[in-house]
């Protein structure tokens, strides 16, 4: 019987320490509780934070600002276009990496480009051709230019001997779609200024507009665009990743020391192509993502388009 009663003891005492317990995390909760909506309602009813940090980025971005082509769908058919078949000089081979052709994007004619005030470090005349391996994702060639003086022909198809018959399809598997340029003014993103956000001081408000600045002038529709600067999706110094890249050194930050050296040769970068993911056209890349090729001003001034650069980025 003692042992009986010494057992009730100690279940009565556990459960008067755990009923104590269980009443202490309910008080703990009920403050913690308690304070956070306190600080929510002086959120709330607190005005708009604002610095003088905000005004400082704006007139950098608008003094840094550079000219784009929308590339918008064309009321009148002309050279310059998206996906199908490229329409390449006679005698001129599909571009592919071993017996596996290349997908077809774009061909640009760049004396139009020049007509609609697009970038003045592009020729003036010529014509582009942009042919994409998706095998290459992560590689400087993920999407490779050719540029070409000679006239254009018929729509190419593709190699007849490919390495697998599926290849074949996939190098014209995008929808046609002839293009316009629409002119438009192109501002860098806080990614490409550099600015650390953890230094400054900025309000909730200041911050969403300045990160949406670069996107605000294109809408909703999809970002085909040449020249100006990329619209990224994910935070990344795309000038610094471009030399990075072209000097083969890995593009993780934290495993590559940036030298004044590579901070100087990377303002040299210019974004020459921003190819969107577009539903109509049956362009992905990645999960709804993008693709940047970029260029060196002073490569793009001789005309020399086989040391470009090209960025993923997705969702």
């Amino acid at each position: 019987m003692e042992i009986l009663e010494l057992v009730r003891v100690f279940a009565i005492a556990l459960l008067a320490g755990l009923a104590c317990l269980l009443a202490m995390i309910a008080v703990v909760a009920l403050v913690a509780l308690t304070q956070h909506w306190t600080y929510v309602r002086k959120r709330r009813n607190a005005p708009a934070r604002s610095s003088d940090e905000a005004p400082r980025i704006k007139a950098r971005m608008s003094r840094l600002a550079r000219p784009t082509l929308l590339l918008t769908p064309a009321t009148e058919s002309g050279f310059s276009k998206l996906g199908g078949n490229p329409e390449l000089p006679a005698g001129f081979d599909w571009p592919a990496d071993g017996r596996r052709p290349r997908t077809f994007i774009a061909q640009i004619d760049l004396a139009d480009v020049r007509n609609h005030d697009g970038p003045e470090w592009l020729p003036p005349a010529g014509r582009l051709y942009a042919f994409v391996d998706e095998a290459r994702y992560g590689f400087a060639d993920l999407v490779r230019i050719v540029s070409t003086d000679e006239p254009s022909g018929w729509a190419a198809e593709p190699p007849a001997r490919v390495e697998k018959r599926e290849d074949r399809r996939l190098a014209s598997s995008f929808v046609e779609r002839r293009i316009a340029f629409a002119k438009h003014r192109s501002v860098p993103s806080l990614d490409w200024l550099g600015v650390d956000l953890t230094e400054i001081d900025l309000g909730d408000e200041e911050l969403d507009e300045l990160a949406d600045a670069p996107d605000a002038p294109f809408g909703e529709a999809p970002q085909h665009r040449i020249g100006g600067y990329p619209s990224e999706i994910q935070d990344e110094q795309m000038a610094i990743s471009c030399e990075l890249m072209r000097r083969g050194l890995p593009t993780e930050y934290g495993e590559t020391e940036i030298t004044p050296a590579i901070e100087r040769a990377s303002k040299q970068w210019r974004m020459l192509l921003q190819i969107d993911s577009d539903p109509e056209l049956k362009m992905n890349w990645g999960d709804g993502g993008r693709l940047y090729v970029f260029i060196r001003e002073k490569d793009a001034l001789k005309g020399d388009f086989s040391q470009t650069v090209t960025i993923s980025q997705s969702y």
